[in-house]
C-alpha cells in the first residue's frame, strides 16, 4: 500500500479536525494545572510506593467521573505481578469510550501516559510535575473533552495510565504481553512524556513527535492538528534516541503504528526541582488541544494507518535538527557545551544548511545527521 493512498483519507479527516474540533470541548489550562498540582504534591510522595497507589486511585476516580467503562474485564485496574509469588508490583489503569461504528468499534485507539515517578529518595521528594504529571493531566483532559463532545468516535478509545515506566517500562511491557484486546486491533497507540517545559530549558515552543516515520499517514494528521497553535512540531525518527525512552517501546517493537509526544528533558528532569510552579501551562494546554484533535481523527477515519518498515529520509526532520542545534549553540555557555561537541555541531550545521538549500536529504546524509544528533543528546542534555 503506497503512502499516497493512505494520505488522502487522513487528509480528509484533518479537514474535519480543523473545522469540527475547534467547536468541540477542548482541554482547559485551569484543569490541566489542577491535575498537575495534585499529582505532584507531597501527599502523592513522588508517585512511588503508597504515593503510586494514591495516583492510581486518582486516575481511577477521574475515569469513573467521566463515566468511562473499565478496560480490564470489568475492572479499571490491571495488576502487574512482582517477582515474589502473590506480589503486586504495580497497576495499569484503563478506561474506555466505546466506538459507535459497528464496523470499526472493535478497532482501538490508545492514549496513554505513565503516572509513576521516582518517589522519595534519601528523604528527598521527587515531585515529578513534568515527569509525568503533565502528560497524565493531558490524558485526563483529552478524555474529558471527548466525553463531553457531541461526536461519538467510530473506533473505541482506551485511556491508560501506565505504572512502573521508571522501572524499565515494566507496566507497558506487561500490558503488551497481557493485552485486554487483540493487539492487531490497535489502529494507533499514542503516549506522552515531559510536556510541560522545553528541551534543555532553551527549546522554546518545540514539541517533538516520534513515530510518523513508520506510520506516514499520521504525519499530515499531526501537522494539521497543530495548525494555529503556539507550538512548533518537530517530527523526528525514533532512532535519534538510540533506545526506547518511554512506553511507546513495547508497541513499536510489535510494529503497531504509534506517536510519542515530548518536549524533551529540561534541567529539572529527574530532580527535586521538577515542581508544578515551573511548568509552562499555556504550552501544555496547546499540546493537549493538538493531541485531542489527533485522537479524534484516528478514532474516526474510515482507514487505519499502515506500518512502514523502511522510512524515507525527510527534509522537515533535517530542518528541525538544524534549528535545534542552532538554538543549543546559542546557549553553549549556559549548557556547558564542550569545544569538541560544539565543533561537531558546527560541522553538522554546515551540512544541514547545504541540505536545506538543495531541498532534499539522502539516506547517507541522514545517517550522518542522526549520529551527530545522538552525540549532542547524550553529551549536552
Amino acid at each position: 500500500m503506497t503512502t499516497r493512498r493512505w494520505l488522502l483519507p487522513f487528509a480528509t479527516v484533518c479537514l474535519w479536525c480543523s473545522l469540527g474540533a475547534d467547536r468541540a470541548p477542548q482541554p482547559e489550562l485551569s484543569k490541566l494545572k489542577r491535575h498537575v498540582e495534585i499529582l505532584a504534591s507531597p501527599e502523592y510522595a513522588g508517585r512511588s510506593g503508597e504515593g503510586a497507589r494514591k495516583a492510581e486511585a486518582y486516575v481511577t476516580e477521574a475515569f469513573k467521573a467521566l463515566k468511562l467503562k473499565p478496560l480490564f474485564d470489568g475492572s479499571f485496574a490491571q495488576d502487574i505481578p512482582g517477582k515474589a509469588p502473590g506480589e503486586i508490583a504495580g497497576r495499569n489503569i484503563g478506561g474506555v469510550i466505546e466506538g459507535s461504528d459497528p464496523a470499526l468499534k472493535d478497532q482501538w485507539v490508545i492514549l496513554s501516559a505513565h503516572y509513576d515517578h521516582l518517589g522519595v529518595r534519601d528523604g528527598v521528594l521527587y515531585p515529578g510535575a513534568d515527569d509525568n504529571a503533565s502528560s497524565v493531566a493531558m490524558m485526563l483532559e483529552v478524555a474529558r473533552s471527548l466525553v463531553e463532545g457531541k461526536a461519538a468516535p467510530k473506533r473505541s478509545i482506551a485511556f491508560i495510565g501506565f505504572d512502573l515506566e521508571e522501572n524499565g517500562l515494566w507496566g507497558s511491557r506487561y500490558f503488551t504481553q497481557h493485552p485486554p484486546m487483540p493487539l492487531e486491533d490497535v489502529a494507533v497507540f499514542m503516549t506522552a512524556d515531559l510536556l510541560g517545559r522545553s528541551l534543555g530549558g532553551v527549546g522554546g515552543s518545540f514539541v517533538f513527535v516520534i513515530g510518523g516515520e513508520t506510520a506516514p499517514a499520521l504525519r499530515p494528521v499531526v501537522e494539521t492538528a497543530s495548525q494555529d497553535e503556539p507550538i512548533r512540531v518537530g517530527l523526528l525518527g525514533a532512532d535519534l534516541l538510540v533506545i526506547d525512552r518511554s512506553d511507546y517501546g513495547p508497541f513499536r517493537a510489535r510494529k503497531i503504528p504509534y506517536l510519542f509526544f515530548s518536549c524533551g528533558e529540561s534541567p529539572q528532569y529527574h530532580s527535586p526541582r521538577d515542581v508544578p510552579e515551573t511548568l509552562d501551562y499555556p504550552k501544555l494546554e496547546a499540546i493537549s488541544r493538538m493531541i485531542a484533535r489527533i485522537v479524534r481523527a484516528a478514532a474516526s477515519d474510515a482507514e487505519r494507518p499502515s506500518w512502514t518498515p523502511e522510512p524515507e529520509p525527510r527534509l522537515d526532520e533535517a530542518l528541525t535538527i538544524r534549528d535545534l542545534m542552532r538554538t543549543l549553540l546559542e546557549h553553549k555557555d549556559e549548557l556547558k557545551i564542550k569545544p569538541a561537541v560544539a565543533a561537531l555541531m558546527n560541522r553538522t550545521l554546515t551540512q544541514l544548511d547545504a541540505i536545506a538549500a538543495r531541498g532534499s536529504i539522502t539516506p547517507a546524509e541522514r545517517r550522518t545527521m542522526v549520529r551527530a544528533a545522538q552525540v549532542v543528546l547524550f553529551t549536552v542534555l
